[in-house]
This record gives structure tokens, sequence and C-alpha cells, in this order.
């Protein structure tokens, strides 16, 4: 804590005093003196006759919070100002029921490159998705939480019988042609869903968070979850393993900390709505 003396007690503390000269008042001088807007009851104080106003140290001292003390070796007043309170920090919290799908699992790899494996890319992605949504208030469900196989339409089973507001599906991105395109991608059932509302919440939370090229959206009827899906539903492709420079980015720790953070907040926004 900083220590003040006597003798810059009044500039350094900041104090404001607000005097006024009354027949009757406070004290027996007729002295009304406020702190902060409130009256202190300060009976010792008083004008002199040079004019000049007169209030104890220790009282002002204390009635702002600070230590006092004397040091009689030095002859001197020691005031010592509170810590500041540290402000607490507000999390807006969201309610809803999510439903986050790690693609793939068990027996189906889905896309392997250099010895990497979809699945567990997804499933340390969407791990990271649910701890944030948690974080935030939301209630959530996996699809899978371990290397386990779970059918397609299990997948979506679950979601509608749980009556979940959203569903999200986690993957990561391929192509057999070419071994250069990067970026993210997002998909819904169809447009003018609210589905699709959802996909490209997520495909600009994502690209925000993550700094990565824009692959675009699509309209993806076909794909099984998002066709079951009773809820609001989107697919996202976090990059293209077959591109070997975003592969090395999908397997940092930190780069999946991005897309999770990018997903997250496409679904909050969604909530939020």
């Amino acid at each position: 804590m900083k220590m003040k003396y006597i003798y810059t007690l009044l500039l350094s503390l900041g104090i404001v005093l607000m005097l006024s000269l009354s027949a009757s008042g406070a004290n027996q001088s007729g002295l009304h003196i406020q702190i902060d807007g409130e009256p202190v009851d300060m009976p010792q104080a008083y004008i002199s006759q040079d004019g000049v106003t007169m209030v104890p140290v220790r009282a002002v001292a204390e009635a702002l919070g600070c230590d006092v003390a004397w040091d009689p070796i030095t002859r001197t007043v020691v005031i010592t100002s509170p810590e500041p309170e540290e402000p607490e920090e507000i999390v807006p919290q969201y309610s809803g029921l999510v439903v986050v799908d790690p693609g793939h699992g068990g027996e189906a790899d889905g896309a392997s490159y250099g010895g990497v494996n979809e699945k567990d890319l997804n499933l340390a992605i969407a791990t990271q998705v649910t701890k944030l949504l948690e974080e935030a208030g939301v209630t959530v469900v996996m699809t899978r939480t371990d290397d386990s196989y779970v059918d397609l339409y299990e997948r979506t089973d679950l979601a509608n019988n749980l009556g979940a507001d959203l569903f999200v599906s986690v993957h990561c991105n391929a192509s057999l042609e070419h071994d250069d395109v990067t970026g993210i991608y997002t998909c819904a059932h169809s447009r003018d869903t609210d589905g699709w509302r959802l996909a490209e919440l997520l495909h600009q939370t994502m690209l925000a968070a993550t700094g990565a090229s824009d692959f675009g959206m699509e309209e993806r009827p076909n794909l099984a979850v998002l066709r079951t899906s009773l809820m609001p539903a989107s697919l996202v492709e976090c990059g293209f393993m077959s591109t070997q420079e975003e592969l090395e980015q999908l397997v940092q720790p930190e780069y999946q900390a991005k897309l999770a953070r990018g997903i997250t907040d496409g679904v909050l926004a969604y909530l939020a709505q």
C-alpha cells in the first residue's frame, strides 16, 4: 500500500470537502462538513480567526476508510489508504441446450493425412467448445466424449429426444483433387431457415477468431445430421487436412482453441438473438 504523510494528505487522497457556514449546524462553530456527499459529525472542526477551516486529520482519513497511525519518534502522522477493490468481472450468462457433435469416431476415422485422423481433431475441438459454452451458462451434451462409434441417426436422435435448441457438428475438411485449398466452410440444410442463420453466424465468428481464409457456405440437404435434426443445425469444417500447411495448424492446440472460440461465439450469438 502507498504511504501518504500528513503534509500531502488532502491532495494525494483527492479529498473534496464541501464546507458551508450557518448560524446553527453540525458542531458548536456552526460548521457543516460533507465527505463524498455524506454529512460527517466532526465536532473538533472550526474556523480560525484568520478564516482558515481546520478539520482533524484522523476524522477525515478514517471517514475515507484510511488507517491512521502516529510515529512518536519522528512525530509523523502516517495515513494508509485502503487497497482499491478489483471490479468484479461480469460474465454474461446464456440459457439453452446445445448438442455438440464431434464428427466420426471409433472405426470411422474420417479424413486421414500425415498420421492424423479427423475424428481426433474433431473431438479435441468439440471438447473445448463444450467447455466454453458451459462456462457461459449453456447446457451442452456431446454425441461422443471419446473415440467411440456413433451412428449418424443416433446423433440427431439424441438431440431430437432431448429437445435441443441447437445442433452443431464439428468436422475437418479434405480435398481429393487439390492439395492447396484452405479455409473455413459451414453448411446447413437449406437457405431461409434457422439452421442457415446459425451457419452464417458460425462462419463469421470462426473466420474472425482464426484469421483463416474463407471457403464459403453451402446448402447440404442430403447430409443426414442436417436433414434429420428437428432444431436449427449446422455443420462446420474447420480446415483442410489435405493441405499440409493447414494440417500443421489444425494439430496445434493453440489453433484448436481459436477454432473452439469461434464456434462458441457463433453459438452464443445465435442464442442471444
